[in-house]
């Protein structure tokens, strides 16, 4: 396995001769090439593919960029231009606050990687404005724009922002580090072996990369708020974080409004990682036949199974008190309504009691 310099260096070199490659390419030549990528897929937030650039695989997304954000007031800013709802950025079937705002967490990312303040984002190595046409089938999954806009408590901002989508005549294109895997993927190749006993189990090294990665952004000013674990790389060696349509960050335009909903979510992706390890990417044959929250609940109250190895055992017993928390606000915020109120207050004891150890 190479060292952490060796493979810094290595990304290093492939980012200076990719990004030097895609700036000398004029914006035919380069639609040329996103055309010809192969495709990965589409979803609410854009479309995807990969090609090679200098020898180098290249992760291409296509974000939609509507007539409001190419606006020559509007270019490159970080504000929220539709006026959208804070509770738009939970990550259950948002198509995201702009192109500029992914661009710009993009840029962070990137320099803190160059810089080697931390790691774990994947490099973008070039960005252009080109020519596209506009996403098919984008809010395909709520029946149409109309059920979306229900959905989202009939919000005429996320509307307009929807509409736009659909007449969006451009693209801002990100050309990205290439990552073999998500963490999704990764971790069922591994569930089976995690709980045979016969190879060190993975999940320490994973519920530590989160916590290290989602406490560096904290630090930071960043909140993901979309980081399940498809949107979360791995090579094995490091955790990326990676698809930043929802983000939000300190270093934004914000109105009084988002700086507040930032300042009580600065846990916010420590708590969904935690909760979301547990809830999705647990060992098989950890919680068996029983549904999610009674597991959670059986276990607070000291009823564990047995024959769990004890490095599993340690990680539900460090999140499980915040897992019942978030799940039940995703629960209220799926079944009930879009402003439930986040539970801050609950949520910090629960954090704490992760630390300590209390129960």
């Amino acid at each position: 396995m190479r060292s952490r310099d060796a493979q810094h260096a290595a990304r290093l070199a492939a980012y200076g001769a990719v990004s030097t490659r895609l700036s000398l390419m004029g914006d035919r030549q380069l639609k040329q090439a996103v055309v010809a990528a192969t495709p990965l897929g589409s979803g609410i937030g854009g479309r995807s593919g990969e090609l090679d650039v200098a020898g180098v695989r290249v992760f291409v997304k296509r974000v939609p960029l509507t007539d409001v954000e190419l606006r020559p007031e509007n270019t490159r800013s970080t504000a929220n231009l539709f006026g959208l709802p804070t509770f738009y950025h939970y990550g259950v079937g948002s198509a995201g606050f702009g192109a500029w705002r992914e661009l710009a967490v993009h840029v962070m990312t990137t320099n803190w990687v160059l810089t080697r303040e931390y790691e774990g984002f994947p490099l973008m190595y070039h960005w252009r404005v080109l020519p596209d046409s506009p996403p098919e089938g984008f809010a395909e999954q709520f029946g149409g724009v109309d059920g979306a806009v229900a959905y989202w408590e009939g919000s005429p901002a996320v509307r307009e922002r929807l509409e736009a989508v659909g007449r969006s005549s451009s693209s801002l294109v990100l050309f990205l580090e290439h990552v073999p895997q998500t963490l999704a993927e990764w971790l069922e190749d591994e569930r089976d072996e995690a709980t045979s006993g016969r190879s060190e189990s993975p999940y320490p090294w994973v519920d530590d990369a989160l916590l290290r990665g989602t406490t560096f952004m904290s630090s930071r000013g960043l909140v993901h708020f979309d980081a399940h674990f498809h949107n979360i790389l791995t090579d094995g060696r490091l955790l990326y974080f990676a698809d930043f349509g929802l983000a939000l960050s300190s270093g934004f335009e914000l109105s009084a409004a988002e700086a507040e909903f930032l300042a009580d979510h600065h846990a916010y992706d420590r708590c969904f990682t935690a909760g979301h390890l547990l809830r999705h990417h647990l060992p098989n044959g950890v919680v068996g036949n029983t549904e999610h929250a009674a597991f959670l609940r059986e276990w607070i109250a000291g009823r564990k199974p047995d024959r769990i190895p004890p490095e599993i055992t340690m990680v539900i017993d460090r999140h499980c008190q915040i897992a019942v928390v978030l799940d039940e606000f995703h629960r209220r915020l799926l079944t009930e309504s879009k402003k439930t109120a986040y539970p801050t207050a609950e949520l910090e004891l629960a954090l704490r009691m992760s630390v300590t150890g209390a129960r």
